[in-house]
């Protein structure tokens, strides 16, 4: 989620976040805006996109990543053992007795209620 900043409220807002004035606007290592807020310790909240100031948190990401270090999708395990307690074949079965009961009591109980 990003919202709208207008440019000179974010640019007199944080921008020296240091006493040192050692921050500075850099290539967003996220990959979602152009430029991201580096204020000499830490990603910011504050991006720039088309010359537009936004906020959006960086994100639960500790680290960038690089999408070029990916070949493609992740190879199907193998050898993987199965579930410790595996569905019986009778399942399906009880189901229909217990639906063929639950209609005969409602059956025996309507001709009760008549009676």
């Amino acid at each position: 989620i990003t919202f709208n900043m207008d440019n000179e409220n974010m640019q007199n807002k944080d921008d020296n976040d240091l006493a040192d004035g050692s921050g500075n606007w850099e290539p967003d290592p996220f990959n979602r805006h152009e430029q991201r807020w580096w204020n000499g310790v830490r990603w910011s909240e504050k991006v720039r996109s088309n010359n537009s100031a936004r906020i959006d948190p960086p994100g639960v990401i500790p680290n960038p990543v690089n999408r070029d270090a990916h070949d493609g999708p992740a190879e199907p395990l193998s050898g993987v053992r199965l579930p410790l307690r595996a569905t019986s074949p009778y399942v399906p079965h009880l189901l229909l007795v217990g639906l063929i009961l639950l209609l005969v009591a409602c059956v025996l109980g309507l001709l009760a209620l008549i009676n």
